[in-house]
């Protein structure tokens, strides 16, 4: 075996092996897919041919003493000293990258969009005004034996002015007591309920509190859920929907079709439009 080469010679044994390696990856495919015979002239096309002998190039030049003593010098030299021996050796990628087609306008699809209301879509009259409340509590009350409709006020006063917003006391007898917040806009003077507060019918409590059992505040979360649902739902649809509880503790859900939930033995708070029936049908949270 010869002995060690110079460092530039060294270098300059390992830059002529790796330009031969690179010089290779352009060779056919049908280099790796044929087996080299020892007589490839007449076996194979003369390019092939000389890809061939080229190869051979290449794996005499990987054997030879020159190359292989280089290589043992830069293993030596890494075990030394590690450090700071970065491969800054890029491949090229000779790839050809076919530039990304632009996307052919799609047509415009018109979108329907649904209602999320859990109220019933029905084409009832105009929504009722801030000047009208007094005349529709009065007609409520007739029509209704077991509820109770007013304007709460905070002290006592004769003076029964409709104010902005204002809150309305609904009761149903044995059964609950809620605060209702109705308001109206300088532009729409339509009363919308903003928010339900509901009760024990014997709780004096005030409209920003909440009620002391926890059925009533659940009847208050399920109806702020309703709200939520049409946050312009107006006074008219909404009573019938409050009137529906009248047989709260009583009726039995239109699912498990019993009085109290098996999840808490709570009453059914709930309450689903049924189209067909043209009613509030009740139901269990959990259900």
């Amino acid at each position: 075996m010869s002995p060690p080469l110079a460092l530039e010679s060294q270098v300059q044994a390992l830059t002529d092996l790796y330009n031969s390696i690179q010089n290779a990856r352009h060779y056919p495919r049908e280099l790796l897919k044929n087996t080299i015979v020892p007589n490839p002239l007449t076996l194979a096309p003369p390019s092939l041919s000389l890809y061939s002998q080229q190869l051979k190039d290449i794996v005499h030049m990987l054997r030879s003493d020159a190359v292989q003593s280089a290589l043992r010098a830069a293993q030596e030299s890494e075990k030394t000293d590690g450090q700071n021996i970065m491969n800054n050796v890029r491949r090229e990628n000779r790839k050809r990258r076919r530039p990304p087609s632009p996307e052919s306008p799609q047509p415009y699809t018109v979108i329907e969009r649904q209602s999320s209301s859990l109220f019933p879509a029905t084409e009832d009259s105009a929504l009722l005004k801030s000047s009208e409340l007094v005349e529709y509590i009065r007609q409520f009350n007739k029509e209704h034996s077991s509820c109770r409709l007013g304007i709460w006020q905070g002290t006592r006063s004769s003076i029964r002015d409709v104010k902005n917003p204002a809150i309305l006391r609904f009761t149903i007898k044995d059964v609950l007591m809620a605060y209702l917040t109705v308001s109206y806009t300088v532009n729409d003077l339509s009363l919308v309920v903003e928010s339900v507060t509901a009760f024990g019918p014997r709780e004096r409590k005030l409209p920003h509190s909440q009620s002391e059992y926890s059925v009533y505040r659940m009847l208050s979360q399920e109806l702020g859920r309703m709200i939520h649902s049409d946050p312009q739902v107006g006074l008219q649809k909404f009573m019938t929907l409050l009137c529906s509880y009248e047989n709260m503790f009583t009726a039995r859900c239109d699912k498990c079709q019993r009085v109290l939930c098996v999840e808490g033995h709570v009453a059914a708070v709930e309450r689903v439009w049924d189209e067909s029936n043209g009613r509030w049908e009740p139901r269990h949270v959990s259900c």
